[in-house]
């Protein structure tokens, strides 16, 4: 249980890390004053990546138990992660509540790259599941 605590703390952090890059450089290069008071602030900004991908990580623990359904597994990962993301979201800036067209924005981009890492897990899982059943064949 420690050894899956540690690898969903390290996903997160990675995680997190190459997400705050992508969005500097798309602040870069979308809005230089958008960057600059990014950078004002830099260090509770980059916390507060970094926190959203490890709730977003840590909340994927519930996938090492075998119960409850699956179903419910996800709506558990959902909720967690999408309840810090809009907490740390809000609170350090990156999501607006003065605009309507930036929280679905915000909504919209959370929810892409909750897929994208949830399609990843699959196909790393599923290529596992093939070794295994490659090796057992063998003997």
């Amino acid at each position: 249980m420690i050894k899956s605590i540690i690898k969903h703390l390290i996903y997160g952090l990675a995680g997190g890390s190459l997400l705050l890059v992508i969005y500097i450089m798309l602040m870069d290069l979308s809005d230089a004053d958008g960057l600059y008071a990014f950078f004002d602030n830099f260090t509770v900004n980059a916390l507060g990546f970094l926190a959203i991908a490890v709730g977003f990580s840590m909340s994927a623990i519930v996938y090492d138990f075998e119960r409850p359904a699956l179903w419910l597994k996800i709506s558990i990962n959902v909720f967690v992660g999408f309840g810090i993301f809009f907490i740390v979201g809000i609170y350090i800036g990156i999501i607006s509540l003065e605009s309507p067209t930036w929280i679905l924005v915000s909504v919209v981009i959370a929810v892409i790259i909750f897929f994208v890492a949830y399609f990843t897990d699959y196909l790393f899982s599923k290529r596992e599941a093939k070794a295994i059943n490659k090796k057992l064949r063998e003997e």
